[in-house]
């Protein structure tokens, strides 16, 4: 017959199990807390460097735009010199004034003299460094060049420079051109794509190591960092990517994400304090740990009872269906809670998307819609996800099915305007881990608005298919069209390129294919 262990032994060998498997637990947890807050954190600081990568291609596309009518204007003079009338001073007023507020051009001749200057001051910015910049330019002719001046000895004013040589038909060179624009015009943008915080940044430095724009603003002044050391040890690694290191500029510890731009010569950044970054994910370990604590001197005090006399052992366990139901509504709570954070994130996406429509109405330019209409429905994929989870009472598992088909939905009513009669099959079913379902929604976006906008030019009539399948060890997703037929090179556009990226993000495989139209193919691990 079996000879149970004294009691003290017992209630000491739970005791040490408990400790024992409730610190590996809140080890384990704690450790996964930190992984996935760290990784949204990445996630959203790379959204920032990317939008702060955008709108500077598009100013810089917009400074090239107007430096070579610049050009055009000055290569009809006499050859070897520039000369500037009040009439080319009007024009050049006239030619930056659909830039942002702030923006002022310049002319030098070849011999570095100001010719001709929209800036109304004794001592125009662009009169300082004028060497350092004309040398930058004969080093990439035909080139715009991006750097700053930033001298406080010479000018007070932080402006950031796109400068262009001028050159005649034969190839002579006449001088050089320059549009300046505030950096204050940087640091607004800065602040309305992160929330403004004591420690975020944001980091515009040329290859060479010459700071271009920083705000906050370096104290002491500084203008250049040594391309051999740190942080370009961390740039050279990869065209984008994120790190946290100890700040060269002010010693302050950040997450940093950051994209060089190699054809633009310039690396773009974002960066966040890691005390913000871990804020919220400090609280909820110290939260954790005092439960733990809290649970740790509970099974001590049973025990004390246990062992001071069996008697008390309905009453035990009478406490212990107590704490059962508390843990039960806890449970439940936390699933509620669960819901209203999916709420919130979804209204937070509608409040961008608001922001960007309303940004949408002022612009004219159709190339500049189409792209913000884009990011629109990507925001829009986003925002169904947490829509769904929290209409369906999920926590984290979305129902594809559903998904799928409010997605098709709403991307047909917000093309049928032009489009002709296009019907779009769904056949999805199954649900998907949160931090998968973005992706995979975002790329169903991306496939789906490809096809609803390319596929059926003049009114063309025909269908999409959407087909979601798993197997033993793979998802299957295609997106399938009768159209015209993908062309044999594809114009400019991030939207097969995005398809790609979103497929590596679910350790997956895509291909585009012409078969009877165009077939995307997506398949990733289950």
């Amino acid at each position: 017959m079996f000879n149970w262990p004294h009691p003290r032994i017992l209630l000491a060998a739970i005791g040490i199990f408990s400790l024992l498997g409730g610190g590996i637990g809140l080890i384990a947890t704690t450790w996964h807390d930190h992984k996935a807050t760290l990784a949204d954190w990445s996630q959203d600081l790379g959204i920032s460097a990317r939008l702060m990568e955008s709108h500077l291609r598009g100013i810089h596309a917009s400074t090239n735009a107007h430096l070579l009518r610049i050009e055009d204007r000055l290569a009809q003079r006499p050859l070897g010199r520039i000369t500037a009338s009040e009439q080319d001073r009007q024009w050049l007023d006239t030619l930056v004034a659909s830039l942002p507020e702030g923006t002022s051009a310049c002319i030098h001749d070849e011999a570095g003299t100001l010719v001709l200057t929209t800036e109304h001051k004794d001592t125009p910015a662009c009169a300082t460094g004028y060497n350092d910049r004309m040398t930058l330019v004969r080093r990439q002719p035909g080139k715009t060049v991006i750097s700053a001046i930033m001298d406080d000895r010479h000018h007070p004013d932080h402006m950031v420079t796109f400068s262009r040589g001028l050159t005649t038909p034969s190839g002579k060179t006449l001088g050089m051109a320059e549009i300046l624009i505030d950096v204050e015009y940087f640091n607004n943008l800065h602040h309305q794509i992160q929330a403004p915080d004591q420690g975020n940044i944001f980091l515009i430095i040329r290859q060479d190591g010459a700071i271009v724009a920083r705000h906050p603003a370096p104290q002491p002044p500084l203008s250049f960092l040594s391309p051999s050391k740190h942080p370009f040890t961390e740039f050279n690694k990869a065209l984008n990517g994120t790190y946290h290191a100890l700040s060269v500029v002010d010693g302050v510890d950040r997450l940093i994400s950051y994209r060089r731009l190699l054809d633009l010569d310039v690396i773009v950044t974002a960066g966040m304090t890691t005390n913000m970054v871990f804020r919220d994910w400090t609280t909820r370990t110290q939260r954790n740990v005092s439960l733990f604590a809290t649970a740790l001197l509970l099974l001590l005090a049973l025990a004390a009872i246990t062992n001071e006399s069996l008697r008390h052992e309905n009453k035990l366990l009478r406490s212990m269906e107590q704490k059962a139901k508390e843990l039960s509504v806890t449970l439940d709570d936390k699933d509620v809670l669960f819901q209203e954070v999916h709420h919130r994130v979804k209204n937070n996406l509608q409040v961008i998307s608001s922001l960007l429509t309303m940004q949408l109405l002022h612009l004219k330019d159709e190339a500049a819609r189409d792209a913000l209409k884009d990011a629109l429905d990507r925001i829009a994929s986003m925002g169904l996800v947490h829509q769904t989870l929290y209409e369906h009472n999920l926590a984290a598992n979305v129902d594809l099915g559903t998904y799928f088909g409010r997605l098709a939905e709403a991307l047909v009513s917000g093309y049928a305007a032009r489009k002709g009669s296009v019907t779009v099959q769904v056949n999805a079913s199954g649900t998907l881990e949160l931090e998968r379902a973005v992706p995979l929604g975002m790329l169903a976006n991306e496939a789906l608005a490809n096809a609803l906008k390319h596929a059926f030019p003049d009114g063309r009539t025909g269908t999409i298919s959407i087909t979601l399948t798993k197997d033993d060890t793979q998802w299957h997703f295609t997106v399938r069209d009768d159209g015209i037929g993908m062309p044999e090179r594809t114009q400019g556009g991030i939207g097969l390129t995005l398809i790609k990226a979103l497929a590596r993000q679910l350790n997956g495989k895509s291909a585009v294919s012409r078969d009877g139209g165009t077939v995307v193919i997506v398949t990733f691990p289950v």
